[in-house]
């Protein structure tokens, strides 16, 4: 009896209601993943993401050879899941969405069960991708794991920030489109990508190219420690942001759906 007590609260995610309203939208969140066609082939393909590393730590491109590519490398191989979700947060509830802002919920936990989410994603794909450590040695490992970093505490907060204003609706019964949208795309979303992309890039190049590799992943961890340890404050900005963008949001939702 107890045995089948555990797998109903296990299945049904009960026990994320000891986390209040935000263990509520991580619960609705985890059911959509796991429910729905689109949402689905979005978590496969961020999987996939994590051998992307092999094009460049096997030295089959050689312009991928350079120390600024190897850190872009390790962004992608843990941030599948962060980009091809967090994209389009808040368009995956876009079904429902005039509904939840009828609601008068607190947008600080809207946005933080969708950045615990991403970092959970973030965190499983790290560890899934150890196996670069036995390949490749512990210094391309290593390379990924401040990736992990930077994407936990600078790139989940600017996916949620592009996603504001990206207000393309999603079909959950479409499979179709997991990588992205080109609505999803606009002059915003597109100055995100110095920050996301080009930032860790050039701090690990700078880095590298003065001191040693050892800076170079030191810098790109610091980026990510600050972020994370600031984040408060920079969800409080995209708090704002969301709320000035809701009717435009609601607006658009209601008109292509």
């Amino acid at each position: 009896m107890a045995k089948k007590s555990e797998e109903a609260r296990t299945e049904n995610l009960t026990w994320l209601n000891q986390f209040g309203t935000l263990g509520t939208f991580l619960k609705n969140d985890i059911k959509l993943l796991k429910r729905n066609k689109r949402s689905r082939t979005t978590v496969i393909m961020s999987f996939l993401f994590i051998f992307y590393g092999l094009l460049f730590y096997t030295d089959a491109i050689e312009v991928y050879r350079s120390p600024a590519f190897q850190v872009f490398a390790g962004i992608f191989v843990t941030g599948g899941f962060l980009f091809t979700f967090g994209q389009f947060i808040p368009s995956w509830d876009s079904a429902y969405y005039q509904l939840m802002m009828s609601q008068n919920i607190q947008y600080r936990e809207y946005i933080s069960s969708k950045w615990w989410l991403m970092v959970i994603g973030t965190v499983i794909a790290t560890v899934i991708a150890s196996f670069y450590w036995f390949f490749f040695g512990w210094q391309i490992y290593l390379l990924i794991i401040v990736g992990a970093i930077y994407n936990i505490g600078v790139n989940s907060h600017l996916v949620m920030l592009g996603g504001a204003f990206v207000k393309t609706p999603i079909d959950l019964t479409m499979a179709n489109k997991a990588f992205g949208d080109k609505q999803a795309f606009n002059a915003k979303t597109m100055l995100l990508l110095i920050p996301k992309l080009l930032v860790p890039m050039g701090l690990y190049a700078l880095g590298f190219y003065l001191f040693s590799a050892n800076i170079g992943y030191l810098f790109v961890a610091l980026a990510g420690i600050l972020g994370f340890t600031f984040r408060n404050m920079v969800f409080a900005k995209i708090e704002k942001v969301y709320k000035t963008e809701k009717y435009a949001t609601i607006a658009a939702y209601k008109q292509k759906n």
